[in-house]
């Protein structure tokens, strides 16, 4: 057995799919959110007994393997890694199979991280030092951490020293090439040395709990003697390498992810020991940003599980700023952007080792940004035309980016009332503020769907051919799902009518779709029509009757057209012949109406549509 089979046998795609994004029935198959794209419909849909996912709104779909690679952005052989760890699958005794430089890059940081943890509770560092500092733990104990916690987050220790790590790794016989790669050493004018000396070590992950960088503290007041041009550097953060880059991890995710689906909220803080105490109190729903703004990125990972953020930075000028510079990006997104209030001069980590309680009732009545910033304009005790103009640049561009017309409503009277202005002057105010079109992440990517098959017909027509093409192919046995209609005979009656309907042959009909539109169409069928071979009989029935009529009332437009021509010039003989063309049409157009089925056809009246994916426009 491969790695990969043995890896889907062990790993169903709900498994993976449900560590992130939050799961809902939807008849025999999942759905949710797209984790690929922002929407507020879903139209992310898994199928376990196809193992496979599939978004209708971004076309993205596939297998397990698939999934991880979209979305970790990672190649196949991360992917394979990735899902071998979580399967307990060795890959190194798979014959064949050879290590990429990421695989070596992990593993480098791995040893790593394991060589700080070591440093940190082996003596004398693990004790109080000679020099009248604190060791790493006592200093760590003192800044309110338990021994559990520290273990828990693994943090560890670099060693004053220029060289230790590197021949620690060299001594696992990994070069320095792969090492300065992995963002732990430098290249200098006498060779390589460490980046990271004498500074407590919190070891970063990505979304699936592995290592990809480091960032270092200093002690207070401790610098490392090795360096002493780096006593002003707090933090010395690892570098963008292959695997890490700061505007896609958010520090604590891959701990916070399952927390933040069950309490339908994310905190998102600023460093890591406020994240750490965060997590050690309870509040285990909190991610950091680690010196970086909040990014577009970022906010997508947060919104697989929950649309509420609350920005908990500190109660200073900086803080509030960083605050700024994310709303607009979480608002664009359509998240709930709620901001805590800190008491001033306390960072989250003290405030919550000072009074968990207030810090409960701080997130739990977490203010809307919008009601955040009136509140603080009011206590800066601004008035007239300084507080409009306050207003004017901080408030209403978020109310511009609310996507509900009345939470736009509601906040245009609450500003309104506050400047004692008409409401009418606030929201022509708003309406000035115009926001430039966000294009589709995916724009340009969807595959090209062939034109109708008639000769007539717009957007429902193809939607018509779309849906009967897909149930023909699902029940014709191709794709993985079983067929269920039984009878041959129902199978050939169902192809000859959209034979006669469109005058080309199933097969010719069936070849212009490539073999990815074929699949997304016999998924769809799939999830929607599931085991119930009547209902697909059903279906098909008022599915073709509604093609025919589509094409045969885009054929009497044609004809009526050409009448016209005709009746200027006074041929009468081709208006005869037209004329009883149309009154056929006519006719089999008012059996179709008259036919019992005639009105399930139509979305919102029958199921044959497949809700909203085949609504006419």
């Amino acid at each position: 057995m491969t790695p990969v089979e043995q890896i889907k046998e062990r790993l169903s795609i709900v498994d993976v799919v449900s560590s992130y994004v939050k799961l809902e029935k939807a008849g025999m198959n999942l759905r949710a959110r797209c984790p690929f794209h922002s929407e507020r419909t879903p139209s992310f849909f898994v199928s376990p007994a196809r193992g496979s996912f599939h978004c209708f709104g971004c076309n993205k779909g596939g297998d397990i393997f698939t999934f991880i690679e979209e979305v970790e952005g990672a190649n196949f052989s991360e992917a394979l890694r990735t899902l071998a760890d979580r399967a307990g699958v060795d890959l190194r005794s798979t014959s064949g199979y050879k290590q990429g430089e990421a695989a070596a890059l992990y593993e480098i940081l791995e040893e790593a991280t394991l060589f700080f943890e070591k440093n940190l509770w082996t003596p004398p560092f693990a004790l109080p030092l000679v020099r009248g500092g604190l060791g790493g733990v006592e200093y760590l104990r003192k800044r309110g951490l338990t021994d559990e916690t520290i273990k828990k987050f693994r943090i560890g220790y670099a060693l004053d020293s220029w060289s230790a790590l590197r021949d620690y790794l060299k001594g696992k016989k990994y070069s320095e090439q792969l090492i300065e790669k992995a963002g732990l050493i430098i290249s200098g004018d006498r060779g390589y040395y460490d980046r990271f000396r004498a500074r407590i070590m919190f070891p970063i992950a990505n979304s699936q709990g592995r290592i990809v960088g480091f960032s270092g503290r200093i002690f207070e007041g401790l610098a490392p003697r090795s360096s002493k041009s780096e006593v002003g550097a707090k933090y010395i953060n690892s570098p963008e390498t292959t695997l890490y880059n700061k505007s896609r991890i958010l520090y604590g995710y891959d701990k916070a992810k399952r927390a933040i689906m069950q309490k339908n909220s994310c905190i998102v803080v600023e460093g890591q020991m406020d994240l750490i105490v965060s997590h050690q109190e309870g509040f285990d729903n909190t991610v950091a940003v680690s010196g970086t703004a909040l990014t577009s990125y970022h906010i997508d990972l947060v919104k697989r599980f929950t649309d509420i953020l609350i920005l908990a930075f500190d109660a200073d000028p900086a803080g509030l700023k960083a605050s700024e510079r994310s709303v607009r990006t979480a608002l664009e997104k359509g998240m709930d952007v709620r901001i805590a209030k800190l008491p001033k001069g306390l960072d989250p980590a003290d405030y919550i080792l000072k009074n968990k309680t207030g810090w409960t009732e701080s997130t739990a009545s977490a203010k809307h940004i919008i009601d955040f910033y009136l509140d603080f304009l009011r206590e800066e005790g601004l008035k007239g035309r300084d507080l409009s103009k306050q207003i004017t640049k901080k408030v209403l561009p978020y109310i511009a980016e609310l996507g509900s017309k009345l939470d736009q409503a509601h906040f245009i009277k609450k500003v309104a009332d506050l400047l004692e202005a008409p409401e009418r002057a606030v929201q022509e105010e708003v309406q000035k503020i115009t926001t430039p079109p966000q294009p589709s992440p995916d724009k340009g990517r969807e595959e090209l769907r062939p034109p109708p098959l008639g000769e007539v017909g717009g957007g429902y027509t193809l939607q018509l051919e779309e849906k009967i093409a897909g149930i023909l192919l699902w029940q014709t046995g191709q794709g993985n799902a079983r067929p269920d209609l039984r009878s041959g005979q129902a199978l050939t009656r169902f192809k000859q009518r959209l034979e006669k309907i469109t005058g080309k042959s199933h097969d010719e009909i069936f070849k212009k779709y490539s073999s990815k539109i074929k699949q997304d169409l016999i998924f769809q069928s799939e999830m929607y029509y599931g085991d119930d071979a009547g209902q697909i009989n059903k279906a098909l029935d008022e599915l073709l009757d509604n093609l025919e009529k589509e094409i045969l009332e885009g054929r009497l437009k044609e004809l009526i057209i050409m009448l016209k021509k005709e009746e200027k010039v006074k041929n009468e003989r081709e208006v005869k012949k037209i004329l009883e063309e149309c009154q056929k049409i006519n006719k089999r157009i008012h059996e179709i109406k008259n036919s019992r089925f005639s009105s399930l056809g139509r979305p919102g009246t029958g199921k044959a549509l497949g809700g909203k994916f085949y609504e006419k426009k």
